[in-house]
């Protein structure tokens, strides 16, 4: 009897298999290029508001969102462009989480570019000493994400056991995944998925990193010192996602987005490290569900 082979259990084998080559490729180049080939970036201007005018921004960002998520998703439902689920058993449907997306980080970019723009005394400042072209920063973020993604991956592991160690204890319950994850990984509308899809590697990266990068993590650089600046943002980072399963590993990359965005100088690097690991996410999300041996993360 032939044996049928698992072609996106294969694929997600080899992709993991050349992600772990080209880390290890990277930190050895990294590691025998000259110090003087590894230029030392300027500082990312501190965000020096204090802290009422950076309460004031917290208050504003969180009455915007939830005035517009609250009437913008009654005007959606009563429209009837999408549709809501009375029963909050039942799992997200992919027309509510894209409206939810969009009510969210809409919003979000509107009330920051608004404070900067109108209250410029306040809220303005530069995120980055220069601009720098999207094309260079992706070229600049691919290398960093591929040596740092294993990084990322270690602490994954390792908080799930950490994790699994509690439930077994009956110190906390089980942690179901994300409801996006759980919605990607069961399909659905093809159009609304992509769109989901679409928002997830491209409008989310830029709007956190607005957010949780420029503007979070500039303030407590303000107020602390760089490590612990950037410990903070990625805890708030992590914690904003509200799910314990990706708690561990989202505070790891919210330092690491934070360090990169030093590193480099550059705000439009770390949103494309953001928008390849979503993308990367997203992949093997999709690898793993359509496999018969692989679960799904």
């Amino acid at each position: 009897m032939p044996v049928e082979l698992d072609l996106p259990a294969i694929i997600l084998s080899l992709l993991l298999l050349m992600v772990g080559i080209s880390s290890i490729a990277f930190w050895f180049a990294r590691w025998l290029a000259p110090r003087d080939l590894i230029q030392e970036k300027e500082p990312i201007p501190f965000w020096s508001i204090g802290w009422i005018n950076f309460g004031i921004f917290i208050c504003a960002l969180i009455v915007g969102v939830f005035v517009i998520q609250s009437f913008g998703i009654k005007i959606l439902n009563a429209l009837d462009i999408i549709k809501l689920n009375p029963d909050p058993e039942k799992t997200l449907t992919a027309d509510v989480a894209l409206a939810s997306i969009l009510l969210l980080q809409v919003p979000i970019i509107l009330i920051i570019f608004s404070l900067r723009r109108y209250y410029p005394l306040n809220f303005a400042g530069n995120f980055e000493h220069k601009k720098m072209a999207w094309l260079k920063a992706l070229k600049k973020a691919t290398p960093v994400f591929l040596r740092f993604l294993p990084i990322i991956w270690i602490t994954s592991i390792a908080w799930n056991i950490l994790l699994e160690y509690l439930r077994s204890a009956g110190i906390v319950e089980a942690t179901p995944p994300q409801e996006l994850v759980e919605l990607f990984s069961s399909g659905g509308n093809p159009f609304l998925i992509t769109c989901l899809a679409l928002a997830a590697v491209f409008l989310a990266p830029y709007v956190e990193e607005i957010l949780f990068r420029g503007c979070i993590y500039r303030f407590f650089k303000s107020q602390t010192l760089i490590p612990f600046a950037q410990f903070i943002s990625g805890v708030i980072f992590a914690a904003i996602h509200g799910n314990l399963a990706s708690f561990g590993p989202l505070i790891v990359v919210g330092i690491l987005l934070a360090h990169v965005y030093e590193k480099e100088g550059s705000l439009r690097v770390s949103i494309c490290f953001h928008a390849l690991f979503n993308a990367f996410s997203l992949v093997l999300i999709l690898l793993a569900s359509h496999s018969t041996v692989i679960p799904v993360p």
